[in-house]
């Protein structure tokens, strides 16, 4: 049939196919890309940040690829062209919201239409272009191949197609210019957190500051390229970038009183220990995902087996705290934690559900109550390696890692809920002239009598923290012999803390 211009006349099936292609890619260009451009950003505004014009290029090249299809016909190099550009658009977006997913209501920045900010429609955008391609593709009536019209290698375009381009174009040309206004051309590359849209020069800022520091390091981790701590059965000190000094004498804070060595027990277990706690009449240590139970003799009364990677994964314990009437809670490392106590029972329902879910051996008289994960702000990206409960609080202490080597951060959490409370790094007048509280590397911590306490393996000392006012009050110093301390006891005939699965009690 020859073209008309009146669109419902054309009966042919691939006709309209490509009608729907074109019709498409000039909605992409009209709407989220011409829209953003014209309406949000000479109007309102709102000039595109970095991430933004990325995906706003994307969505161009996703149209114009749709075009070249409409012009062309069906060729691989324009299909996968199209996935491709899809692809990156979508990890664009999910980069660009990630940041801001776990803010407080309403926070994040720019523009918001139907209560979302303007770089979570972007990713509607990218999903809509999957589907609908998706659509059309599976009702398309035929294997299309390359064009070929009148002994040409192109289509005809009808006045709709050329409207579409035209229209097209058009944005593209003012995209272009917006660009070279508010970001300007290479090496420019546009501003992280961008000021108002303006024509004039003075308010124009062109800037390659956001490449600073991109090369130095390669990781599709970002913050999150830490290393795992310096464990007792899995040492990584050199991967963490730390060299361990255990001169009390040398470390950030100024101790009072060196203490000395009165009593080592061996404790009769292979497994390098990591942890250690005194609770209801019982020493509790801990290996990885294993923990035991020492009566006061340290022979081993009872022990399980952690599965570390059921539900929320536990990598791997550190500290073992009572809670709730004889239970306990297990602390992992990554702030996730596991609710249990010594239980047998025969119930079936008990056995399959907080039993065989949670441990690997031990689930015939231990019951989990279910795991969770503590939040916090200030420690977000760092390790914890102690845990320690007054009844009220839980407190955890943050260490340094192959990142961070300035961070102290100790954070609480209310033990009712496990809801993090607060957070806050010690004020002391104990820290030396030059020195960071961040150099200290905490193993194991403890409460006595109203006060925090706490060990760092890193210039061995031990330094008590009033909960209440925040302040370290007090420092001692350990033995220089002592080389991998780990846990800590206070009670009142002094400390505990294990060396190498020895019990060492100090005065």
């Amino acid at each position: 049939m020859s073209e008309n211009k009146n669109i419902s006349l054309d009966t042919s099936r691939d006709t309209f196919f490509y009608f729907l292609l074109c019709t498409a890619a000039a909605i992409v260009f009209l709407f989220p890309v011409g829209i953003a451009n014209m309406v949000f950003g000479y109007i309102l505004g709102d000039s595109p940040c970095t991430l933004c014009w990325g995906q706003r290029i994307a969505m161009i090249f996703i149209a114009l690829c749709a075009f070249f299809i409409v012009r062309y016909g069906f060729k691989p190099k324009y299909i996968a062209s199209l996935f491709i550009f899809t692809g990156v658009g979508l990890w664009q977006s999910f980069r660009h919201i990630a940041p801001h997913s776990a803010r407080d209501l309403d926070q994040g920045f720019g523009l918001m239409v139907l209560g979302a900010h303007t770089y979570f429609w972007a990713e509607v955008v990218f999903w809509a272009v999957i589907i609908l391609l998706g659509v059309m593709f599976f009702f398309a009536p035929k294997v299309l191949g390359p064009a070929s019209e009148n002994g040409n290698n192109w289509r005809t375009l009808n006045w709709w197609g050329k409207l579409c381009f035209f229209l097209s174009a058009i944005v593209l040309a003012s995209n272009c210019l917006q660009a070279a206004v508010s970001t300007g051309f290479p090496p420019n590359y546009g501003q992280g957190d961008p000021i108002r849209f303006s024509w004039d020069p003075k308010h124009i800022i062109h800037t390659s500051s956001g490449m600073d520091g991109h090369f130095k390091t390669i990781s599709f981790l970002g913050k999150r390229d830490v290393k795992a701590p310096d464990f007792a059965f899995a040492p990584n000190a050199e991967k963490l970038g730390i060299s361990f000094n255990h001169k009390a004498s040398e470390g950030p804070l100024k101790t009072e009183k060196a203490l000395r060595i009165v009593s080592e027990e061996k404790i009769g277990i292979r497994q390098p220990l990591n942890s250690l706690t005194f609770i209801n009449g019982e020493y509790v240590v801990s290996s990885k995902n294993n923990v035991f139970f020492l009566n006061p003799e340290l022979k081993i009364v009872d022990q399980f087996e952690m599965d570390p990677l059921y539900s929320a994964t536990i990598d791997p314990t550190v500290g073992i705290i009572p809670w709730d009437n004889g239970k306990y809670i297990l602390m992992g490392s990554n702030k996730s934690f596991m609710k249990f106590e010594k239980s047998v029972t025969n119930d079936p329902d008990k056995q399959l559900v907080g039993r065989y879910s949670d441990f690997v051996k031990g689930e015939d008289h231990f019951f989990s109550f279910g795991r969770g994960r503590v939040d916090t702000v200030r420690s977000k990206f760092n390790h914890v390696l102690s845990s320690t409960s007054d009844g009220t609080y839980n407190y955890m202490a943050t260490v340094p890692n192959n990142r961070d080597h300035k961070t102290f951060v100790i954070s609480k959490q209310l033990m009712k809920d496990m809801v993090t409370s607060g957070e806050f790094t010690p004020k002391t007048s104990l820290l030396k002239d030059g020195r960071s509280l961040g150099e200290l590397y905490v193993t194991g911590m403890a409460v006595y009598e109203g006060k925090l306490y706490a060990v760092s393996k890193n210039y061995n000392c031990i330094f008590e923290i009033d909960p209440q006012s925040e302040v370290i009050e007090k420092a001692f110093a350990l033995p220089e012999s002592l080389n991998d301390v780990r846990g800590l006891i206070v009670d009142k005939d002094g400390f505990k803390v294990l060396n190498h699965n020895v019990l060492i009690t100090l005065k």
